[in-house]
C-alpha cells in the first residue's frame, strides 16, 4: 500500500485522475474503507485513504469550478446517505466504512466524569465568563447527542471546528497590523502553528473515515463558518474571553482523547498508524509542530507513531500543549505576561547565556592582570603595600 491509497493505484493512475475501486463513489474519494476486486473487507486489513495525498495532483482553480466540483460530489453524497438509511430501515445491509469497521467506542458520562474531577481540581468552567459556559455546554450537549457511539466522526468533527479559534485569531491580529495599531509577529506564528497542528489531526480523522457522512460533513462545515465569525467578534471586543473559550473547548478534548486512549487501549494498539500521522510527528517539518507548544522546551517531544495508539497518544498530548498556550495566552492579554514559542526562548537563553559568559570572561581578564601586575612587582614593594593595608586595617 502506497501512501495511505488504495491498493492496486499506481502514480499514474492519479496522475490521470483514474479512480481507483472503492466502497463509494465520487469525484474526488472520502477516506473510507478500501477494498481490492474480489477481496472481503473483513480480511482486507486496515487500509487508509490518504486524501490530501489524492489532490496533490489536483492543481487550484476558480472558486466558481471548485464550488461546483464540491457541489457534485456532495449531491452525490447525498443520495447515498438516503440509500444507506433507507436500506437500514428495511433491515438491508449498509454500506460498511471505515470508521464503523474499526469498533472504537467512546463513554460520554465517562467524559463528563474526566470533566467534573478536573474542574474540582483545577476550576475554569465555573470562573468563566456566562456566554463562555453557554456556548461551551451546547456544544458538548450537541456533540454527545449527534455522535453518540460514533467517536471518530465526532472527532473530526471537533477538529474541524478547533480549528477555527486560530484562524480567527490570525485574521484580527494580521489586521491590527494592516492598520498599525499593534505589531506581534510572534503571537500570530504561534497561532498559525496552532492551526498547522490542528489541521494535521482533522487530516488523521479523515483517514480514519471520520468524515465518510454527508451529514457530518454538512453540519461541520456550517458550524465551523459560524464559530469563525463569532471568535472574530470575540477577540475583537475582548482577547481574553475568546482564548477562555478556546482554552475549554481543548479542555474537553483532552478529557475526550483521554477517555478514548483508556477504553480503546487495547485495540488500537493493534491497528496501524496512517501516513499522514507518520510524516507529520516524524518525518515532517518539526519546527512548526515544535512553535506552538510555549510550555516546554525546544525539540524536548518526538514522539513515536508506530501503532494507531501512539497516533491518539500524540493528538491527547497535542490537546495539553494548546491548554498551556492558551493559557499563556490569556494571561498576556489580562497581565502582559509575553507569550514566547520555544524558538524564541532558546535564542534569547542563547543571548542570556553569551552575556554571562562575556562577564565571566571579563572577570577572569581582569584577574589575570592582577596576578601579571603581582608577578611583576618587586618583593620589597609587594611588602610595603602589604605593611600599609595591614596599618590601615589597625592590624
Amino acid at each position: 500500500m502506497d501512501g495511505g491509497f488504495v491498493p492496486g493505484s499506481t502514480v499514474a493512475e492519479r496522475k490521470t485522475g483514474a479512480r481507483p475501486r472503492t466502497c463509494r463513489r465520487g469525484l474526488v474519494p472520502r477516506p473510507v474503507i478500501v477494498c481490492k476486486a474480489g477481496e472481503d473487507l473483513d480480511d482486507g486489513g486496515w487500509k487508509y485513504v490518504d486524501l490530501m495525498e489524492r489532490q496533490k495532483y489536483d492543481k487550484p482553480g476558480s472558486a466558481l469550478w471548485l464550488g461546483g466540483r464540491y457541489f457534485q460530489r456532495e449531491l452525490a453524497g447525498i443520495f447515498s446517505q438516503i440509500l444507506d438509511t433507507a436500506k437500514g430501515l428495511f433491515g438491508i445491509k449498509k454500506r460498511r466504512v471505515l470508521s464503523d469497521q474499526l469498533g472504537l467506542t467512546l463513554d460520554n458520562d465517562l467524559v463528563r466524569e474526566r470533566e467534573r474531577v478536573r474542574e474540582e481540581k483545577t476550576p475554569l468552567y465555573s470562573i468563566s465568563p456566562l456566554p463562555s459556559r453557554i456556548i461551551y455546554s451546547s456544544v458538548c450537549w450537541f456533540l454527545d447527542a449527534v455522535y453518540h457511539e460514533r467517536p471518530i466522526p465526532r472527532f473530526w468533527f471537533l477538529e474541524t471546528v478547533a480549528r477555527m479559534p486560530y484562524f480567527a485569531y490570525l485574521s484580527v491580529l494580521h489586521l491590527y497590523e494592516t492598520f498599525g495599531w499593534w505589531h506581534v509577529s510572534e503571537l500570530r506564528k504561534i497561532h498559525f502553528a496552532e492551526d498547522w497542528n490542528e489541521l494535521h489531526h482533522l487530516l488523521i480523522m479523515e483517514s480514519l473515515g471520520g468524515d465518510s457522512m454527508w451529514s457530518d460533513r454538512f453540519l461541520a462545515s456550517h458550524a465551523a463558518l459560524i464559530y469563525y465569525w463569532v471568535l472574530v467578534l470575540a477577540y475583537f471586543l475582548s482577547p481574553s474571553t475568546s482564548y477562555n473559550f478556546s482554552e475549554l473547548l481543548e479542555n474537553h478534548a483532552v478529557d475526550t482523547y483521554g477517555q478514548f486512549i483508556d477504553e480503546n487501549e487495547e485495540l488500537l494498539k493493534t491497528l496501524p498508524a496512517p501516513d499522514v500521522a507518520r510524516q507529520y510527528y516524524e518525518n515532517g517539518d518539526l519546527y512548526l509542530f515544535d512553535a506552538f507548544q510555549t510550555a516546554v522546551p525546544l525539540a524536548s517531544r518526538r514522539p513515536k507513531c508506530d501503532d494507531l495508539y501512539d497516533v491518539f497518544s500524540n493528538v491527547f498530548r497535542d490537546e495539553q500543549e494548546h491548554v498551556k498556550t492558551m493559557e499563556a495566552c490569556s494571561d498576556y492579554t489580562r497581565l502582559g505576561i509575553f507569550v514566547q514559542s520555544p524558538h524564541q526562548r532558546f535564542y534569547q537563553g542563547l543571548k542570556e547565556k553569551e552575556k554571562v559568559e562575556e562577564k565571566q570572561k571579563e572577570k577572569d581578564e581582569e584577574k589575570e592582570e592582577e596576578q601579571r601586575e603581582t608577578q611583576t612587582k618587586p618583593p620589597a614593594l609587594i611588602k610595603d603595600e602589604r605593611q600599609h593595608f595591614e596599618d590601615g586595617m589597625g592590624l
